[in-house]
């Protein structure tokens, strides 16, 4: 009976010793499987980050030359932009047709991309196929990677706001108070202030009329005031400055000297370029003409103006180029004097300008300024009142530049671009750029100028009266380059 029961159990336990070594070849060959697609996968994950820095850098060199080509843009007629696109890709190890490299260049991008049809762009893709190393014992003997990339030269687009308010925490700073008239916007309003009841403030039984609204926080409306805003939409997120990256214009030369074109006989005031002793870095007195100057017409030109800029008498014609203010800012007040951008030579408006208020070099902090929280100059902002004075500019019409009218340096926090139409007449076309800066505007009667403003706080004041700020993109500030969009 024993020697039955010993047969048995023996039997038994070679065949538990059977099942134990089958297990353990299966485990042996999952765990070979599973080794081989981590280091399989792993492989092609290395190697399609690679594709795709090829391929970015490929449709960034390929972008360079959309703008050379003509309408329609297609690979046809668009040579330079698939050669650059391929030669870049083949100094990198990826040539077409060559080890199972496929490359493929698209002007404009194809349906596979978010951007299919788009124009000034260029859509590359990058496709090559690997051995596979131990993927291969399970029968899959390579494996496919892959990666595409699309760039855009970007001639220049303007962005589609009327007035974007920066500061993103402001309460009851943000104001448009009607007193009775109106203010219409043709572009969008954004304000980026989070404060959750008084991000926007409508008062004074006015009108604010605009395509769109955007406030992150809260708008309060009172006295009367009306939003006729089209549309307001929720979950509104902070823009930014989207003129971060633009740097301020360089420090230029001193101006050419000022032109009396008619007039009495008072010559050409101190401080001003051409007189006997005119505004320097080091005597930073300013260019200002009194109201003394009541009947003459001067002519400037672009240049330095330390100490700022100060017109109360006269008529003036400004040639076209950037006026770089020092410290003093710029100032316009008096009764009956008029400024004017113009052609060369002209008499008419036209030309372009650009008013940039910077730091005024002087250690010695002169009256007016406030001193700069960077060294030892100070800044001044731009100030326009007075009785029938009028201001005519439109934005510099070339450069990088283009289409910006005033630029107020970001170092000049707490500044102040205050144009008064109350009292006065102004037509401003061009971006107002004062990131800075709190831009008031007051209108009375019908007060209308094309500008795009982007600042820090802002206050309108209609007065009875309307204040238009109508859109035109193509007389704004265009935002420019190359980049990769996906």
């Amino acid at each position: 009976m024993s020697s039955s029961t010993d047969t048995s159990q023996s039997r038994r336990r070679q065949a538990e010793t059977g099942q134990a070594l089958v297990l353990f070849a299966l485990s042996i060959v999952v765990l070979l499987g599973i080794g081989a697609l981590v280091f399989d996968l792993g492989q092609a994950f290395v190697d399609r980050r690679t594709e795709q820095d090829v391929a970015d850098a490929a449709a960034l060199a390929g972008a360079r030359y959309l703008s050379s080509c003509p309408s329609p843009q297609s690979n046809a007629n668009c040579p330079a932009v698939v050669n650059a696109a391929v030669a870049l890709a083949a100094s990198e190890g990826y040539s077409d047709g060559v080890n199972g490299v496929h490359v493929v260049v698209k002007v404009p991008p194809g349906g596979e991309t978010d951007f299919a049809g788009a124009p000034d762009s260029v859509e590359v893709s990058i496709t090559g196929v690997r051995s596979s190393i131990f993927a291969g014992i399970f029968g899959q003997s390579s494996q496919g990677t892959g990666a595409l990339a699309v760039a855009q030269n970007s001639t220049g687009y303007s962005l589609p706001y009327s007035l974007l308010a920066l500061d993103p925490g402001s309460c009851g700073t943000n104001k448009i108070n009607g007193n009775g008239g109106g203010v219409t916007l043709g572009g969008t309003i954004h304000v980026d202030s989070n404060c959750p009841s008084q991000a926007l403030l409508l008062s004074g039984q006015g009108v604010l009329t605009a395509p769109e609204c955007d406030v992150v926080g809260g708008v309060q409306v009172s006295g009367g005031a009306t939003d006729n805003c089209s549309s307001q939409p929720s979950g509104v997120t902070v823009y930014g400055d989207p003129l971060a990256e633009l740097p301020p214009p360089p420090l230029p030369g001193a101006p050419a000297s000022v032109i009396k074109v008619s007039g009495g006989t008072k010559g050409i005031p101190n401080g001003c370029p051409g007189s006997a002793s005119p505004a320097t870095a080091a005597n930073p007195t300013g260019c200002s003409f009194s109201s003394q100057y009541d009947g003459y017409v001067f002519r400037l030109f672009p240049g330095f103006y330390p100490g700022g800029l100060n017109f109360q008498g006269g008529t003036f014609y400004l040639e076209p180029g950037i006026y770089w203010i020092g410290g003093g800012g710029y100032t316009q007040n008096g009764t009956g004097n008029a400024v004017m951008s113009v052609a060369s030579g002209a008499t008419t408006f036209g030309g372009g300008v650009l008013f940039y208020l910077g730091e005024d070099p002087n250690p010695t902090v002169q009256a007016g300024c406030v001193t700069a929280p960077t060294g030892p100059g100070c800044y001044a902002g731009w100030s326009m009142t007075g009785g029938a004075s009028n201001l005519q500019v439109q934005g510099i019409q070339s450069g990088p530049y283009a289409g910006m009218v005033i630029y107020v340096d970001r170092g000049f926090t707490g500044a102040t671009v205050s144009l008064n139409g109350a009292a006065t007449n102004f037509n401003i076309t061009g971006t107002i750029y004062a990131p800075t800066a709190q831009v008031t505007l007051n209108g009375n009667g019908a007060t209308s100028f094309s500008a795009q403003i982007i600042c820090y706080d802002f206050q309108t004041n209609g007065n009875g009266g309307s204040i238009d700020v109508p859109y035109s993109s193509n007389a704004f500030f265009h935002l420019k380059g190359i980049g990769l969009v996906q």
